[in-house]
Formats: structure tokens, sequence, C-alpha cells
């Protein structure tokens, strides 16, 4: 049972050797020879994970370029299956990498990697389990989901040292960030004392019709938590304060805070924004939403006045 995964794009192969010796200082590891279809596991090197008996990491190499489709034309394959069971990431869904490209706003760069990937390490953290467990048995008593995603990424950060990297990628929340980047955004939560939820989740920006834009999270879900939508007139916010009011309300949902039905945050400029819950978001991927509409007197497209179920 996997609960986070996270990438490292490739434009070569990479030798198993080379990335247990990136990793040596994660203590002992486990090596996998390759024995069951790739889309299931390249071959690997399993690394325990602290302080849970039950949990550890897979590291697997796959020397094949991301397959963005997961198997959708072929439902039978074993790409699709794998994709269904969460061995791409428990929320990933088609099309992650080309979307993450295009709203590649934290490193621009990363509109062209599409094209240059030619393999990635998949970095995935689970749990063993018996086979009559119940659901509820699947998870530790004290399951952290920040804690989790905060130990890959310190995983990510030593496998993207390695020469034959690109970038990092995670394909839940739809991220990609070179050496550079992923460095600047580490140092700059480390110094603020915040988890690296950029890491974790995008940011995009949509036109909803000639008038209205619509940016929103993307990767909430990997903390059990909703994304955020946020509808407004495009020509009059600045969308770095929007992304800054998506990002608020992101940290005040992993503080444990709860929003209800018709509530309202202030941005930074004085505007109120209220809240409204869906189960359903105006973009791909499909999941649970809290949209927001500002208070500023504007006639507001009918659709987005629908009240969350």
């Amino acid at each position: 049972m996997f609960t986070q995964t996270l990438c490292v794009l490739l434009k070569s192969d990479v030798p198993l050797d080379d990335l247990s010796r990136v990793l040596a200082s994660y203590g002992p590891q486990r090596r996998n020879a390759l024995d069951e279809p790739w889309e299931f596991s390249g071959p690997s090197l399993q690394i325990p994970l602290p302080e849970q008996d039950r949990g550890f990491v897979i590291v697997d190499v796959v020397s094949k370029p991301w397959p963005d489709a997961m198997g959708f034309e072929a439902q039978d394959s074993p790409l699709f299956q794998a994709w269904d069971a969460g061995q791409f990431g428990p929320f990933t869904f088609p099309g992650s990498l080309e979307r993450a490209s295009e709203q590649s706003w934290g490193w621009p760069e990363g509109r062209s990697v599409p094209s240059q990937c030619r393999g990635f390490i998949r970095v995935r953290l689970g749990y063993e389990i018996d086979e009559d467990a119940s659901p509820e048995d699947v998870f530790p008593d004290e399951f952290d989901p920040v804690g989790e995603l905060a130990f890959l990424t310190g995983i990510c950060s030593k496998l993207l040292t390695v020469p034959q990297a690109i970038c990092y990628f995670n394909p839940n929340g739809e991220v990609l960030r070179d050496q550079e980047s992923f460095r600047e955004s580490e140092s700059l939560c480390e110094e603020h004392d915040i988890p690296t939820i950029d890491l974790w989740s995008n940011i995009r920006l949509f036109r909803f019709d000639s008038d209205w834009a619509m940016m929103d999270t993307v990767g909430n879900s990997q903390l059990g938590l909703p994304d955020i939508e946020a509808c407004f007139d495009a020509e009059s916010y600045e969308y770095n304060s929007v992304d800054q009011l998506l990002r608020t309300v992101s940290m005040y949902l992993v503080g444990n805070e709860e929003f209800e039905e018709g509530e309202e945050i202030e941005d930074e400029a004085g505007i109120t924004w209220r809240m409204s819950m869906h189960e359903d978001s105006l973009c791909d991927p499909p999941r649970p939403v809290i949209r927001l509409l500002p208070n500023d007197g504007r006639d507001v497209p009918e659709e987005l006045l629908e009240v969350g179920e």
C-alpha cells in the first residue's frame, strides 16, 4: 500500500549502484531485482521508514519516459492496471506531466521537460499490510502525511545530484523543479519553519472566460486536504496576491483549521472572499475543492455561484 510518490525525471539511465551511494546516509538498503513488469517496479532499493515498523520506501529506476496517458487508450494493459493501483502516485491523474509543464511558473524552463525525459526515478512510501487487514489497519496509528512527504522530499534532494537528473517531479501535485529552484524552496521554507508545500502542490492559472480567471492549487490531496480554487475578474487582481491567498488557506488547512460553507477570509488587500465547498473541481484532475469568490460587487458567472455539495 503506497501512500506517497515523488519522482526525479532523467535524461538517461542511471545505475542502481549510483543511487545506492547517493542514499547511503539513509542506512541499510535492501536491493530488489526486477522480477515484475516495469509499470509496477523497476530495479529498486528499499529503505526503512524511521520509527515505523511497517513503513518502507521503494526507490526504483524506470528506463522509459514518464507514461503521461497512464494507459487510458488500453485499459486492459499493465500500465492502466498499475496506474489504477496507485503505482504512479495515489492521486496522479492522466496528463499530470503535461499540465505541470504548462503551469511551471516556479521554474519556467520546465515547459520543455516532457520532450527531454528518457526515464525516471520513482520514490514511493508505503506500509506492509496483511492480506486480511481491514481498511482502517492500512495506515499507522499516528499517520503523518506531512512527515511522509518531508521524508521523501529529502530523498529526492539527494537524487537530484546524479548527473542524469533533469528535475524533480511531483505527479500528484503536478510540480516541476530543477535542482536550483528546488533548493531555493527548501532554504526559504527552512528559514520560515514551514513545510515545503510549494514542492508538493502547484498553483495554476486558467482563464474561465473573457473576463474571469481561475487560479487553483493541485496536490493538497496528498495531505488529506481539499484543494483551493479562486475565481475573480482577471483585470482587477494581481496574480501574485491570489497565489498568496491560496497558499495562506492551504497552510491554515495544514494547521488543522476547518472552514465551513459561506465562511469568509480576508486577503492582504482587505478584500473578503466567500467560501463554498465542492465535490468536484473546475479543471482536471477531479477532486474536492474549496472555491473562493471575492465580495467586490461584481456580477459572478452563474455556474460559479452554485452551492457546493
